[in-house]
């Protein structure tokens, strides 16, 4: 198997190619009047040291260009040269520039300038990919580049086209960015850091037909290409604030109040462009803060910052080194709501818990804050007295803080660094090599708020190991089984992964129809993990702890074809993965039945008939076509294989059997397969109008390998049940996308889409226990599944000259509002009792966000005035149905519980307990002020 993997290294070095973040530009050059092709006419684009001239045939090409909006020059002795502005290039795509020169005399220095218009039909795109400009996020009501992803057609949240999250890729410059144990952080693609906005040059959304380059990923690809420095100094400062004024609504439902406070959170943005020191050194640095010190709830606290800088050096018009990276930090809070009946404030049920017998009796008083109540803070007394209409003899009172001081506070902190290598050998070929690290660590805890070791720091970890020494958790106590009252949350993780990656590429542009390209990558991930929890109570740990490293590598071969009456790519992937990580083989058992039954000196089990995780690998075919049937309607195809590597969660969970309890053991398998699926995709692109363009596309997608548990008794040790996950679960997902859109003219554009989408399986998830239950036996609607989606954005602008002039000042011009909209059918749910899975259907979901802007023209500078208006109609949209019996069935003796999702909970006195977290956000504004220059 290795001897393969050395023949793909050696081949792919030499004809390698990476996931594209720059486009090209390409045409024919011809004299105006004979319409005979011009040779050697030098075409330069401004503001680089890029450039081309045209062949015999009147043909040029310019490779490797970031994406952008750029001028295009054109030269040639006896003919007008011409200059053509607003040129917008997009990643991976060919922006088609043809020219007819005019002869003049050599006495004349004429110029003509020519303002491109992309074309809305782009006649390369043979699959469903979605571009999102710097400008067009920056008008968006939207803080992050993952919210702009799921407003686009096919995408309901983290799901893309009905696969799980971790089936999703990001993508910075051509990079890979994922987690390898990403599925502990539940993150998006296992993608743990973030991406300042205003560093993103320009976004794609890609869904189902990806060609050869993407390889690891199986539903979505989402692809930043960030800003690169050019050779004029500019950038951009903005503030966004929430005011205190707007900070509580409240609302009625059901005959309930509830009452909700409104994040509190400020956002500071900045990002330069521009030379450092010399011409062809340059520089792109974005920063990003949020600091958020209240949520909807109490204990929502949250801070994240966010820096990338990118440095470019130009030795000369051939080659190019640039190294960049990111920094990403945030902590939080979380609020659960079992931790909100007893505590301080008025957020509180109550603010007293007495549980005892009526000889002597426990009391809790909660306090607020240890250091105004430090008196108190800690402390007990012994008193005499009444509690609960109950006589009691002693009553012993506990002074502590409220429970949601006792829950785990999470952090997680990520380091990408990368250094890109890119030569021009000549006109049409160019190679570049990447070599990145990636660094991710997600932790979470309980503090020690109490300083049970009276070391006076009060925000240091509990430790959980009581063999150690340390401030050591209090095993949680429960009202009812429901209310948290004392003791701490019972769970520890502390996760760290390194990747180190080398890529390298070359693309060559063999002749006008055929750009070749192929490529390698290969991966070495080293993850360390401490995964801890203690329900059963402190000391009796369920243990998840283990250190491995894996190598992945993928290489592939594509060539991109085009005629004037076809475009096709077709290309051939390699994936493979080593569980081992190319050094000590890692075991399992051969029989879960039968693991082990004896144990070695360091504790650790002694496998029977021990099997060593093999390699695995897969070649994927990729196929797409692009059919121009007019000038104004295309149709495209793709078709392809997609393999991706299980999450190391998967495959190194426990798989040692520490700490095995009777049952609820969950047991990771080194040898699993890799989860694959099938695509399919045909579409149609109409153009109505200059401006106005539509398309319909349909997909199927078959889902095999995907991950589950399955259940063994093992018989060698007493009976003990164990969890292992396998590759035991099927999807399938079907569906049809349709997008209208207007191109943003003088005065308005924008765009709707609708999607309708069915998704099947086994399981929504790795935890439905296969063939443990009848209903994961046959094919059930997803948890995830979102029947119609429509997601729309409209904007309108006023130009610079609009409306009545007081002097020089227009009060009416220059005015921006962007309008999202957002609707969804009702997701599924499990009616009670029945047995059957998703049968019932949730409330219908909508959701209304403004964004209304003025910009200020002053001298060389800009000023942006804004305001965000998010949920505009204050909609109570239902996030999930808290208890399906009473949402069902309701209870006689309350009839307004019925229909009401946020009923959760029934106390001893027969009162229902209901949880405003089952309702959406309400209305949230916030104003922000912005410059550029």
């Amino acid at each position: 198997m290795m001897n393969k993997i050395l023949f793909f290294l050696l081949f792919a070095f030499f004809t390698t190619a990476f996931a594209g973040v720059t486009g090209k530009i390409a045409g024919i050059i011809k004299d105006a009047n004979t319409h005979e092709p011009l040779p050697g006419v030098n075409v330069v684009l401004e503001g680089t040291y890029q450039g081309a001239s045209s062949d015999a045939d009147g043909y040029y090409v310019i490779l490797n260009v970031p994406p952008g909006t750029y001028k295009l020059q054109f030269s040639y002795v006896g003919y007008k040269s011409v200059e053509v502005t607003d040129v917008k290039v997009m990643a991976d795509i060919t922006t088609n520039i043809n020219m007819n020169m005019h002869e003049t005399t050599l006495q004349t220095s004429e110029k003509i300038t020519v303002i491109a218009r992309r074309p809305l039909i782009q006649k390369d795109v043979v699959s469903t990919r979605h571009f999102v400009s710097s400008k067009e996020i920056e008008i968006q009501p939207i803080n992050t580049f993952q919210g702009i992803a799921e407003r686009q057609a096919g995408v309901v949240g983290s799901h893309f086209r009905g696969g799980r999250p971790g089936e999703v890729l990001v993508m910075i410059d051509g990079i890979p960015v994922r987690d390898p144990a990403g599925a502990y952080s539940g993150n998006l693609g296992g993608f743990t850091g973030d991406v300042p906005r205003n560093a993103i040059q320009e976004m794609e959304v890609s869904l189902g037909g990806f060609s050869a380059e993407y390889g690891n990923v199986q539903s979505g690809v989402i692809n930043l290409a960030l800003k690169e420095g050019g050779q004029k100094f500019s950038g951009r400062l903005r503030l966004t604030h929430t005011p205190k004024f707007f900070s509580e609504t409240s609302f009625t439902e059901h005959g309930y109040k509830f009452k909700r406070l409104q994040p509190l959170e400020n956002l500071y943005e900045l990002n330069l462009n521009g030379p450092l020191f010399a011409k062809k050194l340059s520089f792109s640095f974005s920063g990003q803060v949020q600091d958020k010190n209240q949520g909807l709830y109490m204990n929502q606290n949250a801070f994240e910052q966010t820096y990338q800088g990118k440095v470019t050096y130009r030795f000369s018009n051939k080659y190019k080194l640039s190294v960049g990276g990111i920094v990403s930090r945030k902590s939080w809070d979380q609020f659960y709501f079992q931790a909100s009946k007893y505590g301080p404030g008025p957020n509180y049920q109550s603010n007293q818990y007495v549980l005892g017998v009526p000889e002597r009796s426990p009391d809790t008083l909660f306090v607020y804050n240890y250091v105004n109540d430090k008196k108190l803070y800690g402390t007990s007394k012994i008193t005499q007295n009444t509690g609960n209409d109950t006589t009691y003899h002693f009553i012993k009172t506990f002074y502590m803080a409220g429970m949601e001081n006792y829950l785990v506070n999470r952090r997680k902190g990520s380091n990408l660094a990368y250094l890109i290598w890119t030569h021009t050998l000549n006109q049409h070929s160019f190679y570049k090599i990447r070599l990145n690290t990636f660094y991710s660590h997600y932790h979470y805890a309980t503090p020690d708020v109490d300083d049970r070791d009276h070391d006076g720091n009060r925000n240091e970890d509990l430790q959980w190991d009581t063999s150690k020494p340390g401030p050591h958790p209090i095993y949680r106590e429960r009202e009812a089984n429901y209310w948290w009252v004392r003791g701490d949350d019972p769970r520890y993780l502390d996760q760290k992964s390194l990747t180190t990656s080398v890529k390298a590429d070359l693309t060559s542009q063999i002749n006008k129809n055929h750009l070749i390209k192929g490529g390698f990558e290969a991966s070495l991930n080293d993850m360390n993990v401490q995964n801890i929890s203690w329900t059963l109570g402190v000391g009796l740990y369920r243990k998840d702890i283990w250190h491995q490293k894996s190598f992945d590598f993928g290489a592939y071969l594509q060539d991109k074809i085009e005629f004037a009456g076809i475009i096709g790519i077709v290309g051939l992937r390699f994936d493979t993965f080593d569980p081992n990580g190319l050094g000590n083989p890692i075991y399992y058992p051969s029989d879960y039945s039968q693991p082990f039954s004896q144990v070695g000196q360091n504790g650790i089990p002694i496998f029977i008939n021990p099997k060593k995780a093999t390699i695995k690998y897969q070649f994927s075919p990729r196929i797409g076509i692009s059919h121009p049937i007019t000038n104004r309607s295309l149709l495209h195809f793709t078709y392809g294989h997609y393999f991706q590597r299980p999450d190391s969660y998967y495959l190194y969970r426990n798989n040692r059997m520490q700490s095995l309890t009777k049952v609820g053991n969950y047991i990771g398998d080194p040898n699993l397969q890799p989860e694959k699926t099938v695509a399919y995709e045909i579409g149609v692109e109409q153009q109505l109008s200059d401006d106005i363009k539509f398309d319909i596309t349909g997909y199927y997608k078959d889902m095999t390998n995907l991950m589950n548990w399955r259940k063994y008794v093992g018989r060698t040790i007493q009976n003990i049940e164990l969890n292992v996950y396998t590759n035991a679960d099927y999807g399938n997902s079907k569906g049809l996308e349709f997008t209208l859109s207007k191109r943003l003219g003088k005065y308005w554009g924008g765009n709707i889409n609708y999607t309708f989408s069915i998704a099947k399986g086994r399981s929504s998830n790795a935890n439905g226990g296969s063939g443990s239950f009848t209903s994961v036996k046959r094919m059930n609607i997803l948890d995830f599944d979102q029947t119609h989606t429509v997601n729309a954005t409209l904007t309108l602008h006023t130009p610079s000259d609009f409306g009545t002039t007081f002097g020089s000042f227009h009060p009416f011009a220059n005015w921006i509002t962007n309008i999202l909209f957002r609707y969804g059918s009702g997701l599924p749910y499990s009616s009670y009792g029945t047995n059957k899975i998703n049968d019932l259907r949730q409330p219908w979901t909508s959701t209304t966000d403004l964004k209304l802007m003025r910009h200020f023209p002053l001298s060389r500078y800009g000023l942006n005035i804004f305001m965000d208006v998010l949920n505009l109609f204050n909609r109570k949209n239902v996030n999930w149905i808290g208890n399906s019996q009473y949402y069902n069935s309701g209870d006689p003796n309350y009839p307004s519980i019925k229909g009401d999702p946020a009923v959760v909970h029934r106390e001893a006195d027969g009162t229902y307990v209901r949880n405003p977290q089952a309702y959406s956000a309400g209305r949230q504004i916030r104003f922000g002020i912005g410059l550029t220059f």
